[in-house]
């Protein structure tokens, strides 16, 4: 049988472990492993090696799998990671698409497109879908990684805005009133909470006046928090409510043109306005700095008075979680609600690379082949069917995902039990093989009744989109600092202590106008190719 090493670790310790193992096995009189692959594992997710979805695999396909691991820290720490000695691929690489490039042309890693004949699963999905393969070729027409691939039509829209009604309720009862006259009243306190931008402030500063909670004599309560920048339950929206298109680049197609939100005297506005929101203690400097796991953890005690989340039960308490409603998309004063669309992807490249050092790339393939088949792909990406992701009998033909994980939520038992990485779940694999999870159906029914209507007219998403290699190399020259300058003026106008002045916003600009001006034309001729390569046109 074949033994796989699949893993991460530091060059020594990795060399001096995979040393002492081959000693052992040596002495036992069993067979050593033939391939090494780095992974990225924190500490709070399970062995990898003690996961029945790849005690499975091993049966299966002759190939027994063994893993060694890196946090993501250190391996952000390694500047050359396919340099590491005795190494054959590496999962969860995150290569950007300069980097894949850079590697793959230089002969670091290798060409998957020129191993298809081992592939059959890969290559149905590269003949069936034109989309995904323009989507992971790099300049020269190779593809170098294998891709992650998860269709679930969630992650264009990673915000809703939820509300404490048990707060606004007690509100209500002191017999407070909404600054804009409308008449608030408890049968409102449901899903589908209409304010306005100013009423939902006026909201929030009772939540910061007030002992909301009536536990502690201090200021405990939140009125507002998210997570600023992050891929999910960021300010975008919020943003978005003063008439532009946010998402958490700054950077969308309107009408098929590429924009840069930055530009837009409103954005400025929303800046101005955040910046008081922050003064009056609406809304902490914490969620400027705050990771998703310090979001998540202070959520538990209820002390929110409102978060932008794109469901409620990742973030509350199980017994807190009845006290929060969904609030539409905030009315501007003329009425008007706005979204913009995020850029997040769900075909992500990067997911797994082969090393051109390795002796049998044809084997090692054929076994991450596997990864794209259905039953797999819901394993790795959920738990498998034995640790109680997934009922063990099918229902017509289909895995059913077990919502019941005790006293643990659904993430905290994903983030244990499923590798994550390399899977192929399209709408065509939901619908004949396996069945979302309930939330998951949840917060696409609540997406539908309660944001995608409010969606800014004409914005869509950036695809995935293909450079040449002059492209990317200008892009990783301009697209880095440009978004570490807006990062930085934004979160410092709204956190510090002056108000931003117009001045400073066209200083920002015109700081960064070649920039801006490079990112959207390389964008847009990118995109250009794009629809004219995927619609014929």
């Amino acid at each position: 049988m074949k033994k796989v090493i699949i893993g991460i670790s530091a060059a020594v310790i990795w060399l001096v472990c995979v040393i002492a193992f081959a000693v052992a096995a040596g002495k036992s009189g069993g067979a050593q492993h033939q391939f090494t692959v780095l992974t990225v594992k924190e500490d709070a997710v399970k062995d990898y090696n003690t996961m029945p979805v790849f005690k499975q695999l091993a049966e299966e396909t002759g190939i027994e799998v063994y893993w060694t691991y890196n946090t993501s820290t250190q391996y952000g720490n390694n500047t050359d990671p396919v340099g590491i000695k005795g190494i054959d691929a590496i999962y969860h690489s995150g290569f950007s698409n300069l980097k894949l490039y850079d590697y793959g042309r230089r002969g670091r890693i290798v060409a998957i497109d020129n191993y298809l004949s081992v592939m059959p699963n890969f290559k149905k999905i590269l003949n069936e879908r034109p989309d995904i393969k323009e989507a992971l070729k790099s300049p020269d027409g190779h593809i170098y990684s294998l891709p992650r691939v998860e269709e679930m039509g969630l992650k264009t829209y990673p915000n809703m805005l939820y509300i404490n009604k048990k707060w606004v309720k007690k509100l209500l009862d002191s017999g407070w009133k909404l600054p804009s006259g409308v008449n608030l009243t408890e049968a409102d306190l449901v899903d589908g909470l209409d304010l306005y931008r100013s009423d939902f402030k006026a909201i929030l500063q009772e939540f910061y006046d007030r002992d909301m909670d009536e536990t502690i004599p201090d200021k405990n309560e939140i009125p507002l928090t998210f997570v600023s920048g992050n891929w999910q339950g960021n300010e975008s929206d919020l943003i978005a409510s003063f008439g532009v298109p946010e998402n958490r680049e700054h950077k969308t197609i309107v009408n098929g043109e590429i924009t840069f939100t930055v530009e837009d005297e409103k954005w400025f506005k929303a800046v101005e306005e955040l910046y008081d929101w922050n003064q009056k203690g609406l809304i902490r400097s914490t969620s400027f700095a705050q990771t998703d796991s310090e979001f998540l953890a202070r959520g538990q005690d209820g002390r929110y008075g409102a978060f932008y989340w794109w469901e409620k039960d990742t973030v509350l308490a199980k017994e807190n979680r009845d006290d929060y409603i969904i609030v539409l998309p905030l009315k501007d004063e003329d009425g008007n609600r706005f979204v913009g669309v995020s850029n997040e992807l769900e075909v992500e490249k990067g997911a797994c690379v082969i090393l051109e050092a390795c002796e049998d790339k044809e084997g090692l393939l054929s076994y991450f082949d596997k990864f794209f088949e259905p039953e797999y792909s819901a394993q790795l990406n959920y738990g498998s069917i034995k640790s109680g992701a997934f009922l063990s009998e099918k229902v017509d033909g289909k895995l059913i995902p077990n919502d019941d994980h005790g006293i643990q939520s659904a993430d905290d038992f994903r983030m244990k039990n499923a590798p994550y990485g390399v899977v192929y779940l399209t709408k065509e694999v939901w619908e004949n093989n396996v069945q979302m999870e309930s939330r998951a159906n949840l917060r696409l029914e609540n997406l539908e009744k309660y944001v995608k209507p409010y969606t800014f007219e004409g914005a869509t998403p950036i695809p995935n989109l293909n450079y040449t290699q002059d492209e990317l190399i200008t892009l990783n020259t301009y697209e880095s600092s440009l978004s570490n300058n807006i990062a930085s003026w934004f979160t410092g106008s709204i956190t510090g202590k002056t108000p931003p002045s117009r001045d400073s916003w066209l200083n920002l600009l015109s700081t960064n106008r070649n920039s801006i001006d490079t990112v959207k034309k390389i964008n847009q001729e990118a995109y250009d190719r794009y629809i004219a390569a995927t619609q014929g046109n």
